[in-house]
């Protein structure tokens, strides 16, 4: 990790969890005291589902759900409504690396919750199979690094093109949070799991959070890259090298209770803005490093240069 900015982001704090701690259970304890609305798009996914049960949990009042696979995605929103049944929960079908899918999307989620969202957070993510040089596969045959681009990157450029405007118009008090769930491949280069088309895309797809927290922040968006840990997926069960697959222990719902511990009371944690940071650090710790992270503006990729 060459920028001295993002070493060592796997063990930035002393302390790593596998699964949620006290801390982000109490974050996930007690209802809202207010009307609190999420969509999770790519929620049909293992860590989709975190998501969704995590913002269950946490008191969420109306949730919308959105990935391809509906199938799944029902199974999902009957989980949710079997830990809430008060709360209402939304199906829709979106395809991030279509514009007008997304576009789609955030037209029902407007409708759906009366032009309030707190929360949208973005789960869709592609790796593919492990193509370790940029000379592995062949565009033109297996289209490898277009779809992980398409997913990743310019998935998550729809997601931002159509949902920050939605969080930004929302009701005073709202969290107006858009969190993506990313990737620390983004800051390797070397390795058994340094699928270049996967890291760059990654790397490419956090900055894009660092951009909309520059651009935004100061209108009252908080955005953030959670890297959700070390989890057997089923895109890692399908791709990872066996090697690497036992490491593959963290928890899929350790993301979710990140997520809403950083976005519950998302004012509070504006010095985050536009940073990556990881679902597996201590969040205790974590606090105690605010001036060292401000100080330093840690957690990005953003070069310091003079304005032209």
């Amino acid at each position: 990790m060459a920028d001295p900015r993002v070493q060592n982001l796997d063990h930035f704090t002393a302390t790593q969890h596998q699964t949620p701690g006290s801390t982000l259970h109490a974050a996930l304890d007690g209802a809202s005291a207010h009307q609190y609305h999420a969509c999770i798009i790519g929620a049909s996914t293992a860590i989709g589902k975190g998501l969704a049960t995590s913002y269950a949990r946490a008191g969420c009042s109306a949730l919308v759900l959105a990935s391809r696979d509906l199938e799944s995605l029902n199974q999902v929103a009957e989980t949710v409504r079997a830990l809430s049944p008060s709360i209402n929960v939304y199906v829709h079908y979106c395809d991030i690396t279509s514009a007008s899918s997304v576009q789609d999307l955030s037209r029902f989620v407007a409708r759906a919750l009366d032009g309030r969202l707190d929360v949208l957070a973005l789960n869709s993510g592609y790796s593919g199979p492990v193509q370790l040089q940029i000379t592995d596969g062949s565009p033109v045959d297996d289209g490898e690094w277009a779809r992980a681009f398409a997913v990743n990157v310019l998935g998550t450029y729809h997601a931002a093109h159509y949902f920050v405007p939605l969080l930004l118009s929302s009701p005073e008090g709202s969290a107006r949070a858009f969190v993506v769930v990313g990737s620390i491949a983004g800051a390797i280069t070397k390795g058994n799991i340094a699928n270049s088309k996967y890291c760059i895309s990654k790397m490419a797809q956090t900055r894009i959070v660092e951009h909309l927290g520059c651009q935004y922040g100061e209108k009252g968006l908080f955005t953030a890259a959670v890297h959700p840990g070390a989890v057997m997926t089923e895109t890692a069960a399908r791709s990872a090298p066996e090697e690497f697959k036992p490491y593959l222990m963290d928890d899929p719902a350790l993301c979710g209770a990140f997520s809403v511990w950083l976005t519950r009371d998302a004012g509070s944690m504006r010095w985050l803005n536009g940073r990556l940071v990881s679902a597996t650090w201590d969040p205790d710790e974590l606090l105690t490093k605010k001036e060292e992270i401000i100080h330093g503006d840690l957690l990005k990729y953003e070069a310091k240069t003079r304005s032209l």
